[in-house]
């Protein structure tokens, strides 16, 4: 049990490298990343694969901070929002920066919520 938590764990952090590393470099693209959609929705999987983790068979014994899962639950929805219709509109050859900026933004903020709190 102990492995399948480390192996998710190391994909929500992949996911994460993703959505912050290809934000940076794809800022003046046309079209919307679809890498960034993927891991967007990985992040919110594998976001709520950790929890249930920790709450269940893993760590019973362990005081889960919810204020804080609450709050990276709600930047990982808008973090998926934004890189779906990113995603719709730039395959309607529309302008997708600022749902990318907002993707990338909630990203960085999500991991500077993850490692500051």
């Amino acid at each position: 049990m102990e492995f399948l938590y480390d192996l998710v764990v190391a994909l929500h952090l992949l996911g994460m490298a993703v959505i912050v590393g290809g934000w940076v470099l794809t800022r003046g693209a046309k079209r919307f990343p679809v890498a960034i959609v993927w891991a967007a929705r990985l992040q919110l999987l594998t976001g709520i694969l950790i929890v249930g983790l920790l709450e269940g068979p893993l760590k019973p014994e362990w005081e889960l901070n919810y204020a804080k899962i609450t709050t990276k639950l709600i930047l990982a929805l808008v973090v998926v929002a934004m890189a779906e219709i990113g995603n719709a509109r730039s395959r309607k050859n529309q302008s997708a920066r600022t749902q990318l900026d907002a993707t990338g933004g909630a990203g960085l903020l999500a991991t500077l919520v993850a490692a500051l709190w």
